[in-house]
């Protein structure tokens, strides 16, 4: 994996401003993980893959936001990246050594990325978790009862036990009414959030570089951050009373 680019970002931001945040979840790690079938791997693969490269392209420190759900405080929070990685088991570096398990009558693998994709195009929650059972079923046919009650608690814990990372839960509280509660990490929108902001940053440079020197994007991109750092403050210099 390779931390992103200049062009790179710009290009993510463009393609997928109107793409499902999974798929730009995916796209993401298609451009830092060329040739690799990033779609097929289970879904907590995919998260820890999208935080690794958060961290390569922006920092280790993830800064975020979350509102109280008794009192509404807003609270600021940081993670460190490097740290919950740690904290989690690192997937399996091949697809075809991923977990697999029997329960219930039939074989289950784990959900992947792409089965994630399909179900969030069903109608409602009892439909996407249908979708999803359907296709991590390995032996029996799509018409057959998915099972239901303690049989899919079952299920969707052996499902969870083997893939931690699916599912990342962050411990928070409040420090106005001492609230304690959990919050999801959504690493998709963590990543996006971080391509969306520095995109609008570097047109914001190209911008005012184009107009202070006449350059265009691809010259202003290929200054790199410190000359281009460098070139902006002569900018503001000249623009001072």
């Amino acid at each position: 994996m390779h931390a992103l680019i200049d062009t790179q970002i710009l290009a993510l931001w463009e393609a997928g401003r109107d793409c499902h945040p999974i798929d730009r979840g995916l796209r993401a790690l298609a451009v830092a993980m060329p040739g690799v079938d990033i779609a097929s791997r289970p879904v907590g693969w995919r998260t820890l893959s999208l935080l690794r490269l958060r961290g390569a392209t922006f920092g280790p420190r993830l800064v975020a936001c979350a509102d109280c759900p008794d009192c509404g405080a807003a609270m600021a929070f940081d993670v460190d990246l490097a740290a919950l990685l740690d904290a989690l088991p690192a997937p399996p570096e091949r697809a075809s050594a991923e977990p697999m398990f029997d329960a219930h009558g039939a074989a289950w693998r784990l959900p992947s990325s792409r089965d994630q994709a399909r179900a969030a195009m069903a109608a409602d929650s009892g439909a996407a978790l249908a979708a999803l059972l359907r296709a991590c079923r390995l032996d029996a046919p799509d018409d057959a009862a998915l099972p239901r009650g303690a049989a899919l608690d079952d299920i969707e814990a052996r499902m969870e036990a083997l893939d931690p990372a699916a599912n990342i839960e962050l411990s928070l509280r409040c420090a106005d009414c001492a609230r304690a509660w959990t919050v999801a990490l959504d690493a998709d929108a963590c990543l996006w959030d971080d391509i969306s902001l520095c995109a609008r940053g570097l047109l914001l440079d190209v911008h005012r570089l184009a107009r202070a020197y006449g350059w265009s994007e691809p010259q202003v991109l290929a200054l790199g951050p410190a000359r281009r750092a460098a070139y902006l403050e002569l900018v503001d210099r000249e623009a001072m009373p």
